[in-house]
């Protein structure tokens, strides 16, 4: 035992530390067991029990959250493999195009369009155009940024919500297509020329400050005749108002020669001939006459003095396009002059009735003097290529050996495609350098596929 005073030790036989003097010492299982209360007793356990409570409470929280952040990362992962694309439905308008892709009997319900897409093939395509989201006037904004809640409705009625997406979409233009003229600036050489286009049914029109809207058709179709003037630039402005787009407009330019002797073509003159000629008549004042300074018929030429009619007929010597080009005369004034393109294609039957079998080694020295000549070519399309807007067809006419020509596709078929066995007529028109020499170049005027080959 050991004195708690000085820390000496004491025997078990002493009541009294030896060297302090201190007395009535008190062993340790002598010491007194404090007696703790019954309500603090209660309260440690309820703390201990409220402890392990909440403990458990944070473990199953967490456990929860981290299972429904897997499940989520699952479904993400699973289901948000979604593929945005621009459409354009027939009368014009645009819209986008959602892929989802999930089981055959599934829907995918979009809340915001309040609409379900059925999965069919795995994929559920939902469509809409861009025009839903915005009000009757939105002219004075420039998009509109979308969020799209989609929800997976499984076969057995089971609802997935799937990761929402935003999207931002352009306020679209109202729609406006032109189909004549093909080209926004045209020289014309006739006082009237038409006009063809189509826009929405229920569009508003207007054309040079004139409103033409009771003039569309319920295919939202528009045809019309304009006056052209010889004075230079005539110029045509074209408006379109589409309810929930924006304004659209188009702007054409008709050139017409200023001219001191009026001098114009007859509308019905076409740029186009299955003939080696055509009748090109018109008007030009009275006491004019008419000089044609292209190929035609010189007894073919006439002309009313009193009314300034005329006529005459063109000859055309070469595939493709022939110019015409002839001018009125009159005493005292400087001459009016017309020129235009006639493009001239014979029928198939025609066209080939006179077609040469490829001699490849013959055409790569003299195609200079067999230009125009028709050849038909049998081969297969190796190689396509573009310059500008002009399709290029690389064929190898040869059987042992690699013969290349290129063929300028001017043909009814719409593209050549590589790998495909053709059989063309076409005629030639020179040679182009194809990778590492020239190779004889021929424009192809009719092309049939060869299947089987």
């Amino acid at each position: 035992m050991i004195c708690p005073k000085c820390g000496a030790k004491i025997k078990k036989d002493m009541d009294r530390c030896p060297k302090c003097g201190l007395g009535t010492l008190v062993t340790d299982s002598a010491r007194p067991i404090a007696v703790i209360p019954l309500r603090q007793l209660i309260l440690r356990a309820l703390f201990v029990f409220l402890g392990i409570l909440v403990t458990i409470c944070v473990i199953t929280f967490l456990g929860v959250r981290i299972h429904y952040n897997n499940e989520s990362k699952r479904i993400e992962k699973k289901y948000d493999n979604h593929v945005v694309e621009e459409i354009a439905y027939d009368d014009g308008t645009v819209g986008h195009a959602i892929s989802f892709f999930a089981e055959d009997g599934d829907a995918i319900y979009i809340e915001e369009l309040r609409e379900s897409f059925m999965v069919v093939g795995n994929v559920a395509r939902v469509e809409f155009p861009d025009y839903v989201w915005f009000d009757i006037d939105p002219s004075n904004i420039e998009s509109a940024d979308i969020k799209l809640s989609p929800i997976l409705i499984r076969e057995n009625g089971e609802k997935i919500k799937l990761p929402a997406f935003s999207m931002s979409i352009a306020v679209p233009e109202a729609p406006i297509k032109i189909n004549s003229p093909a080209q926004a600036y045209n020289r014309v050489v006739t006082s009237i020329v038409g006009i063809d286009l189509n826009v929405v049914y229920g569009s508003q029109v207007i054309i040079n400050g004139e409103d033409v809207s009771d003039r569309v058709d319920r295919s939202g179709g528009l045809s019309l005749n304009l006056n052209v003037y010889p004075i230079g630039e005539n110029n045509i402005s074209i408006i379109v108002r589409t309810d929930q787009h924006k304004e659209a407009r188009r702007d054409l330019v008709f050139y017409r020669n200023e001219m001191a002797i009026n001098l114009e073509l007859d509308p019905s003159v076409g740029t186009s001939s299955q003939l080696a000629y055509m009748t090109v008549s018109g008007k030009t004042e009275p006491g004019a006459w008419i000089e044609v300074d292209t190929s035609h018929d010189t007894s073919s030429v006439r002309i009313n003095q009193e009314s300034g009619e005329f006529s005459f007929r063109a000859r055309f010597s070469v595939f493709g396009d022939n110019l015409v080009r002839f001018r009125a005369t009159k005493e005292g004034k400087p001459d009016s002059e017309i020129s235009f393109y006639v493009s001239y294609l014979p029928a198939k039957a025609e066209y080939s009735r006179n077609a040469w079998a490829m001699d490849y080694q013959q055409l790569r020295l003299i195609y200079e003097q067999w230009h125009g000549r028709v050849f038909l070519c049998k081969g297969r399309i190796v190689d396509m290529y573009y310059e500008g807007e002009t399709q290029y067809s690389v064929m190898n006419v040869g059987k042992d050996e690699e013969q290349l020509i290129i063929l300028e596709n001017q043909s009814d078929v719409g593209s050549l495609n590589v790998g495909a066995y053709y059989e063309v007529y076409a005629d030639v028109a020179g040679r182009l350098f194809y990778k590492s020499g020239y190779c004889p170049h021929l424009i192809a005027r009719y092309a049939s596929i060869v299947v089987n080959k």
